[in-house]
């Protein structure tokens, strides 16, 4: 979960001219002053990992309650 916001390995890895989604929000706060598209990107990328991590809970037959009490 950490790693879905990272920016700098993206960077590293795929230099300058990669597109991974990180960078593109990136680019549209920081580069291109769109805080608009940024935002909705941001969004984008909070609801798509929610839905990641939900279907991996219900593919195992976990329950969220109960992998936040085991930690």
């Amino acid at each position: 979960m950490l790693t879905l916001g990272n920016y700098l390995t993206p960077t590293l890895l795929g230099g300058k001219n990669s597109q991974w989604f990180t960078e593109q929000i990136y680019t549209q706060f920081i580069t291109r002053f769109n805080w608009e598209q940024g935002a909705a990107f941001g969004f984008l990328l909070l609801g798509l990992s929610t839905a990641i991590v939900w279907a991996g809970l219900k593919l195992s037959g976990q329950k969220f309650g109960e992998v936040m009490q085991k930690t």
